[in-house]
């Protein structure tokens, strides 16, 4: 007798691929679906181009926003008169060359660090993403033993970039609603008068909830295509960018430690 043929379950689809918007806006709320779904597709420069040029418009709006501020703009002509008047204290500067110096700033010196600003927040959004997709290739061959391509972390390094470009927004509202160039989203807030010169205040400025965020988006991304789980990646990224961070501020660059 025959042994009766068990029915045969309907093949259950493959989901529908992510469209690149979606990818974009499922950075912040499903990344490791994001990053499941391109740790074995075929490389899209979309995916990492998109999300600089994004940047770049981001960040271009931000630096004209932020140096429109009266508060900024009056920080700014302080910092300036400080270096001015240590110019002249050390003899570098006559009184005459500081007035005329002042001059200068005040009708076009404004103008100059719009544009420098502008060109400065295009260049970064590339070079950083760039930097941070060597920085997961090197720390995926050597620490977790894995292989994969460099478009590959390059894409990882773009989509995690939509987090930076959400945290770009968040801090010129935040430059906006305080009038402080040197406010952070992290204990910052708690400083009501930020001293760039205070290493204190520059290691409370460090600890910014966006930037952890970041870092724990990309080291996830690390994770997903390396093929391991996702807490080595992340810790060893925030332990690089806290290196990073203290030996700037305590190099003595002051408020670039920000």
């Amino acid at each position: 007798m025959e042994e009766p043929i068990p029915p045969q379950l309907p093949k259950t689809p493959n989901p529908p691929a992510m469209s690149l918007p979606a990818r974009l806006f499922n950075i912040w709320a499903a990344p490791g679906d994001v990053f499941d779904e391109i740790k074995s597709a075929k490389p899209a420069t979309a995916n990492w181009l998109v999300p600089v040029l994004l940047s770049c418009v981001v960040g271009m709006i931000s630096v004209l926003v932020i140096f429109s501020q009266p508060g900024v703009l009056q920080q700014m002509k302080e910092k300036q008169e400080e270096q001015l008047d240590k110019l002249v204290a050390s003899g570098k500067l006559n009184a005459e060359a500081k007035t005329k110096a002042q001059e200068g700033i005040e009708s076009f010196g404004m103008t100059v660090i719009k544009i420098s600003g502008a060109i400065g927040a295009v260049v970064a959004s590339f070079a950083w993403v760039l930097v941070a997709a060597a920085v997961l290739k090197l720390l995926g061959s050597s620490m977790l033993k894995a292989a994969f391509s460099f478009s590959k972390a390059l894409e990882v390094a773009g989509l995690a970039a939509m987090v930076s470009l959400l945290g770009g927004i968040i801090q010129t509202l935040l430059v906006v609603a305080t009038g402080s160039m040197f406010v952070s989203a992290g204990p910052a807030l708690l400083i009501s008068n930020f001293n760039p010169a205070n290493k204190t205040h520059l290691l409370m400025g460090t600890i910014n909830v966006m930037t952890l965020w970041y870092l724990a988006v990309l080291g996830l991304g690390l994770a997903k295509i390396s093929g391991t789980t996702a807490a080595k990646p992340v810790l060893c990224l925030v332990a690089l960018w806290l290196v990073l961070r203290a030996g700037i501020i305590f190099s003595g660059l002051g408020a670039s430690g920000m």
